[in-house]
């Protein structure tokens, strides 16, 4: 893959590029802010979960190992680091939307997004909001969504940080960050990287991954610039993906894939009084490349561009009431060797209400109407409170109405796309109830989705497969959740953090469970620290997942469990190196039929802090 080099010897140069700075004794965390604020405001009675530094460092090789270990999802991954789609409350992967910076950036050919293309290091927070947000985020989020947040703060920094790995399958990767604030300025820049050959045994199986390798390489720039009664921010961001597609236990991998994308964002926050205003300028870009035979030059493409433009204003009445506003305008234009060349246009008008009754009781309700050129849209609403009972009990109740837009492959697919496609329609309920006791905190939750209108591939005259609005479905399941943490002696800390589902997704028309949706599915990690070094223990178990629609065929449950420590060295704090052993009791599991998973493996990091 020479003609990646470039981008390894640029992060290379940037990941060893530094000056030295004694960090202060004591360090002081400072305020941030966050670029999507009515992600906090208007999410009062939904299930709101973000993953720490600690946690995402950990399983930091992709967004799919992040999410894997430490999230209620389930992923339907081709092979490691191949293409890596999810199943959020047993729903598909074009249900659940992924959030950057309050933007939806799924795919306008596909409706979803690839995990594995996206690195969880790029971003200061990474939270999931389980249940409908087809109000605030639009099509997609009907099983929940994820947000890829970077925050800011005129508090001063001067901070970078530094890590370079290495592991199995000959895999490199480094990442580098610098973060300043002075004054008025807030900077951050970073790149991130990983490549591999990815060549790993199959377990008992007399076989190897080949044709597996792939390289992964991400720049970010956030810079905020406080001002008179305001402030204005840019974000930015730029992904390059260049995938070998690997062979199945029964096939012969051939093809490649090449992806690009680019992320801007513009925003000016103003207050006027009681008033806050905002006005918001995005651009987002997508191509890719699809190589039938690597070896030969020869490929289908497709590129899209999407402007978005909106204003919202927010008002809070008497510490009590909350109200958001909103108009959008979005236009994609999109052109491919398979779709052609298609616009799309959106108007979308908004309106958010929280009500804080009391300092235990609140209440929100909201609300989105949007107009497209190309067919009707539903009428969006959901409703959410949450009670603090007591101390130790809360309770919250979250409804919604939700949807889905045909995508641009669904509608304009040269060899069968439908344009009389309608959007997926859901309805959505859930229950939920916290829970503290000491320093144990626990979430309990029970949903149920009732889908409409999916959109289907189904074979139709003389073999050509084609998307209709056929498919009913009827999801429902609980969610629990553990944090728990203990100090044993003096700098003795035992920490546990456990997340168990129960998902029952199914085709109302067949009265079969979908396929790539395990009833089953749990994670946990057992972490302890002392002084400078932590171990961790972290398993994932996941149950059975039919692969045929019959459910005549599955792929069987499995148990993986991974082992990790690191060390800081006391008299250069500075300075952090560990190993993570994956997979170390090596046991052979397909997350899709065929496809093995990577056998036991370890990595290496080394940490700098400057």
């Amino acid at each position: 893959m020479k003609q990646n080099c470039f981008h390894i010897i640029l992060a290379f140069f940037l990941c060893t590029l530094s000056t030295y700075a004694q960090l202060d004794s004591i360090q002081q965390l400072p305020e941030v802010l966050l670029t999507d604020s009515k992600f906090v405001h208007f999410s009062k009675g939904f299930k709101l979960e973000k993953l720490n530094d600690s946690i995402i460092e950990r399983n930091a090789t992709s967004l799919t190992e992040t999410l894997r270990y430490n999230s209620s999802i389930y992923f339907k991954e081709n092979g490691s680091g191949m293409v890596s789609s999810p199943s959020f409350r047993g729903t598909n992967a074009a249900q659940t939307a992924v959030i950057w910076n309050g933007i939806n950036i799924n795919s306008v050919f596909t409706g979803q997004t690839d995990f594995n293309t996206i690195s969880p290091l790029n971003y200061d927070e990474i939270s999931i909001r389980s249940g409908g947000g087809g109000v605030q985020y639009g099509s997609g989020a009907v099983g929940g969504s994820i947000h890829l947040n970077n925050t800011f703060t005129f508090e001063k920094i001067d901070t970078t940080q530094i890590t370079i790995n290495h592991g199995s399958f000959s895999t490199i990767g480094g990442n580098a960050s610098t973060t300043q604030a002075w004054g008025d300025h807030y900077l951050n820049v970073g790149v991130d990287f990983i490549s591999s050959e990815n060549d790993y045994n199959y377990i008992e199986k007399n076989q190897k991954n080949k044709h597996g390798e792939f390289l992964r390489f991400a720049a970010k720039v956030n810079e905020a610039r406080r001002l008179k009664n305001g402030i204005a921010t840019w974000n930015s961001e730029y992904t390059y993906n260049d995938r070998n597609f690997s062979g199945s236990l029964n096939t012969i991998g051939k093809d490649k894939y090449k992806d690009l994308s680019t992320r801007n964002l513009w925003q000016l926050h103003q207050t006027f009084g009681a008033f806050d205003a905002k006005a918001s300028v995005a651009h987002l870009f997508e191509q890719y490349r699809y190589f039938p035979d690597s070896e030969k030059q020869l490929y289908d493409e497709g590129r899209a561009n999407t402007f978005i433009g909106f204003f919202q204003s927010e008002v809070l009445l008497q510490k009590k009431f909350r109200i958001n506003g909103k108009v959008e305008y979005s236009y994609i234009n999109a052109e491919g060797d398979n779709v052609g060349e298609n616009s799309r246009k959106t108007l979308a008008t908004v309106l958010l209400l929280n009500h804080k009754v009391s300092d235990d009781f609140s209440y929100g309700l909201n609300f989105r109407k949007e107009f497209l050129n190309d067919f009707d849209n539903p009428f969006l609403f959901s409703a959410d409170a949450k009670w603090k009972v007591s101390k130790n009990y809360a309770l919250r109740l979250n409804g919604s109405k939700n949807y889905r837009i045909p995508t641009f492959n669904d509608l304009y697919w040269y060899a069968g796309g439908n344009h009389n496609l309608q959007p997926e329609t859901s309805y959505q309920v859930e229950l939920g109830q916290e829970f503290w006791f000491g320093k144990l905190k626990a979430d309990l939750a029970a949903y149920f989705i009732s889908s409409e209108d999916l959109i289907k591939w189904i074979p139709g005259n003389g073999g050509i497969w084609e998307p209709v609005n056929i498919t009913k479905t009827r999801n429902y399941g609980v969610e629990v959740t553990f944090d728990y943490s203990i100090k044993l002696l003096n700098q003795h800390t035992l920490g546990f953090t456990a997340n168990y589902s129960y998902t029952n997704a199914e085709d109302l028309e067949k009265e079969k469970q979908l396929i790539y949706v395990p009833f089953h599915k749990a994670a946990g990690t057992i972490q302890y620290n002392y002084k400078t070094l932590m171990v961790y223990f972290q398993g994932l178990y996941n149950g059975e997942a039919y692969t045929t629609t019959d459910n005549s065929s599955a792929v069987k449950g499995y148990k993986v469990f991974n082992l990790g420590t690191e060390f800081t060295i006391p008299s250069n704090p500075q300075i952090t190196f560990g190993i993570r052993l994956k997979n170390m009791f090596n046991v052979y599991y397909e997350n899709v039929a065929y496809r093995p998973m990577p056998s036991r493996n370890i990595q290496l990091f080394l940490k700098f802090n400057i």
